[in-house]
């Protein structure tokens, strides 16, 4: 894998009491894992408020220590409650820091509109699997639906991004 300037890593949800769920905790563990490895040298990770306190960067960046990561390089984006929002979020803050090439780490299916959202908004980003999402991880009914669902919101995120292309 070719080195980044940042990696980002998307939320998913959090839990009652704080919990972060598989799928978050796929992402942050592929995260550190690509940070030890050097694919980076920071590690951005982003997502609100869900349901349950605390805000999905808050509980990652825990993981992420927890897991070695070094907190200085941890950079929190914390507002964002959508895929596309941590897309316009993370690229102000990669032109705040004149970053242009990230790797974002998500769930196999929902790298495409991922990869999609920042590559319109101007980010050289690549993108790496956590493992999370699997048929095997979320029965295949739920996959299935999950699927559906994603090719629904790769369409609307296409329309809706369509000439909104700009340069970091």
């Amino acid at each position: 894998m070719r080195r980044a300037d940042v990696l980002i890593v998307l939320g998913a949800a959090v839990w009652s009491g704080g919990r972060a769920s598989p799928s978050l905790q796929k992402r942050v563990a592929h995260g550190v894992d690509l940070l030890k490895a050097g694919a980076a040298p920071w590690l951005m990770v982003t997502g609100g408020l869900g349901r349950h306190p605390p805000t999905e960067a808050e509980v990652m960046r825990r993981l992420a220590t927890e897991a070695g990561a070094d907190s200085s390089r941890i950079i929190l984006e914390d507002r964002a409650t959508t895929t596309l929002e941590s897309a316009e979020f993370c690229t102000a803050i990669m032109r705040k820091h004149g970053w242009t090439s990230a790797i974002i780490v998500t769930d196999g299916y929902h790298l495409p509109r991922s990869l999609m959202a920042f590559r319109a908004l101007g980010a050289e980003v690549t993108g790496s699997a956590s493992g999370g999402g699997s048929p095997t991880a979320l029965g295949r009914t739920r996959w299935a639906l999950t699927i559906l669902r994603e090719g629904a919101a790769y369409c609307w995120y296409a329309a809706r991004l369509a000439g909104r292309v700009r340069a970091i």
